[in-house]
């Protein structure tokens, strides 16, 4: 009986620190407009009629939980803190002017604050404007971040992701579908095991750097490129049904290697300077590699070891000269013209056979096997 008193103090005790233990509970459904200070699951869909749907300090991870966010056709959705990293995960975005885009919480003049990653993964993007907006403030580029984009899907939106003002954009194993562009770049961006069918242009860029590996392009309009005053290297990849394949025609370089092509309008475009084609095969093509347009003068382009089958014409460059080196390709079957490229340089051990149009070549020497 003496220690009675003692028993009743530690349960007492016990439970004030049952009590006190919510700190650490999962946070409430957040309200629209909210600006997040700590990593937050949705518990339900969330449907807002203004933007911002919600606001993420640095540090923070949205877990949409499986569940929506949606708008009211403007506005963005989420919007990420410029400063620290934040991810943004599992679930929809959908009805918004951006799904995601960057707010200024820091001054990126300030040599103490640094701009931290988005990470986005396996979030569906649909009907707004922009997907994923990494280009920062607009007309300067200011609070953009460094963005990676993975296992997410994007469809029916005008521009996928946007990547301008010298942004970085990394996008793996994602998926775009009817998209007026999938990806847009105006900096530095990869993409890899990614799919696109059905876009306006699949990937396009001006004044950057663009890489494409083992990815699939399928019924676009263009699968790579338009390029403007930018560098495209494509590999792996497979692209089949679009209008064009790559298209290379303005941009200041570019290499194509490894890659399938069947049954584009145009499969390789060429252009004006320092185009790297090799090692491709390409079948079913209305033109195999070309230039658009036709007549455009080419130069420093290099076509080698390519396989061509059963397109309508194979390798035609009306305006190359002798910078341009054309070597070790096999063209057989085409309705029309084999290999056509007066004034080139010739490498040796190109093949042309049973070809629509005679002589099966033109500015190289061919043989038959």
């Amino acid at each position: 009986m003496r220690h009675r008193p003692l028993v009743l103090s530690t349960v007492l005790a016990l439970g004030a620190a049952l009590v006190a233990t919510p700190a650490s509970a999962r946070p409430p459904q957040p309200s629209c407009g909210e600006t997040l200070t700590r990593s937050t699951t949705l518990l339900a869909d969330l449907v807002c009629t203004t933007g911002p749907g919600l606001r993420l300090a640095p540090g923070v991870t949205l877990n949409l939980g499986g569940h929506a966010l949606r708008g009211p056709g403007s506005g963005n959705g989420v919007e990420v803190a410029w400063s620290g990293p934040v991810v943004v995960r599992n679930g929809t975005v959908a009805g918004w002017g951006s799904g995601i885009d960057t707010w200024a919480d820091a001054d990126p003049d300030d040599p103490g604050v640094e701009s931290g990653p988005l990470t986005v993964t396996r979030v569906t993007f649909q009907d707004a404007r922009v997907g994923v907006d990494a280009s920062g403030e607009s007309g300067t580029g200011r609070y953009r971040k460094a963005t990676g984009i993975e296992r997410s899907t994007f469809r029916s939106l005008d521009i996928a992701v946007e990547g301008g003002w010298f942004a970085e954009v990394d996008v793996r194993a994602s998926t775009f579908s009817d998209n007026g562009s999938g990806i847009w770049s105006g900096g530095d961006a990869t993409v890899s095991d990614s799919t696109f069918t059905r876009n306006g242009a699949a990937v396009r860029a001006s004044e950057a750097s663009l890489t494409v590996t083992r990815s699939t392009f399928v019924d676009n309009g263009t699968g790579v490129g338009p390029m403007y005053n930018g560098f495209a290297t494509v590999g792996s990849s497979r692209f089949v049904g679009n209008d064009v394949g790559v298209d290379t025609a303005n941009a200041l370089g570019g290499v194509v290697q490894g890659s399938h092509f069947t049954s584009n309008g145009l499969g390789v475009g060429v252009g004006r300077l320092d185009v790297h084609v090799e090692g491709n095969v390409l079948r079913g093509n209305g033109v195999g590699i070309g230039t658009r347009p036709a007549d455009l003068e080419v130069y420093d382009a290099t076509i080698l070891n390519n396989t061509l089958r059963l397109n309508g014409d194979g390798i035609v460059i009306e305006n190359g000269d002798e910078s341009v080196q054309v070597g070790g390709n096999d063209v057989r079957r085409s309705t029309g013209k084999g290999i056509w490229t007066p004034g080139v340089t010739d490498l040796g051990g190109n093949v042309a056979r049973g070809n629509g149009t005679e002589p099966q070549c033109v500015g190289v020497v061919c043989t038959t096997s």
